[in-house]
């Protein structure tokens, strides 16, 4: 992998990531157009580390108030019931996780998988549009919204399907407020990315000393690359979600969707 190809993926990481469009549905189908012949799933995750340094560093607040309450028991503005919550959400994604691995791998370059997921991520996103409740604050969140949004969470790990775009989308559908969705989705983020680095720093370890050297350059470019970029679409994302314009990203997802699922059949 060049490094001009990893600061590319870098940044459409960073930017997809956030927005509701399926970060790993456009880096899988971004890989191909640049002419990686098989997923580099490693790399995929550090990516995803990268853009999990912009979580930690935007809601940088909100993790020192968790702290202080599972450590200190000062609340703050924060929900006593929020890392009970987060456990919750997370339990979903870890159990597809391990078991759909093999499967994830394979569907990762299938272009016309890619295509139909990002056309399903499109219409979840518009049928936001026919939602006219404001929804309720965030400390009115349910369990049971934790749940639902952590199984949303875990079918994100699809490639196509937009883990930001879903988990929001439910939150809302289920009564949450916009904004209140938009912060326990990537708080939630959080534990489960961070699990996949552990794996991933697990499989980098075990490639041979010769290869790993030349691709620190690559990868470490890549990184820079999406967390810069992932910063900058998170902070701008969370200004979307104040009106309508969020719902939109699901046209976008419809027109690349569409394109893909045809380009994925004419290749094969």
């Amino acid at each position: 992998m060049s490094v001009w190809l990893a600061i590319i993926l870098g940044i459409v990481q960073g930017l997809t990531e956030f927005f509701p469009v399926s970060s790993s549905g456009h880096l899988a189908l971004a890989g191909v157009m640049g002419g990686l012949h098989e997923a580099d799933l490693v790399f995929d995750i550090l990516l995803h580390l990268a853009t999990l340094a912009a979580i930690l560093v935007y809601f940088r607040h909100d993790w020192l108030q968790l702290f202080r309450l599972v450590f200190k028991n000062e609340p703050g503005d924060l929900p006593r019931w929020i890392p009970g919550y987060l456990v919750l959400a997370t339990l979903p994604a870890v159990v597809v996780g391990f078991s759909m691995q093999d499967i994830i791998a394979s569907l990762h370059n299938n272009v016309a998988v890619v295509g139909a997921m990002l056309i399903i991520t499109g219409v979840v996103l518009l049928a936001g549009l026919l939602i006219r409740k404001q929804g309720v604050a965030y400390a009115e969140m349910t369990w049971l919204m934790a749940i639902a949004m952590g199984v949303a969470q875990a079918f994100a790990i699809l490639p196509g399907i937009s883990r930001s775009g879903s988990t929001i989308m439910l939150g809302v559908f289920l009564g949450l407020s916009r904004q209140a969705s938009a912060r326990f989705s990537f708080l939630m983020a959080v534990p489960v990315i961070a699990g996949a680095g552990v794996l991933a720093v697990k499989d980098l370890m075990e490639v041979p000393l010769a290869d790993s050297v030349n691709l620190v350059v690559p990868y470490s470019a890549g990184c820079v690359a999406a967390f810069l970029s992932g910063f900058l679409a998170l902070k701008f994302l969370m200004r979307l979600l104040n009106g309508s314009r969020f719902f939109y990203f699901g046209f976008y997802c419809l027109a690349v969707g569409v394109s893909a699922f045809v380009w994925g059949l004419l290749r094969s």
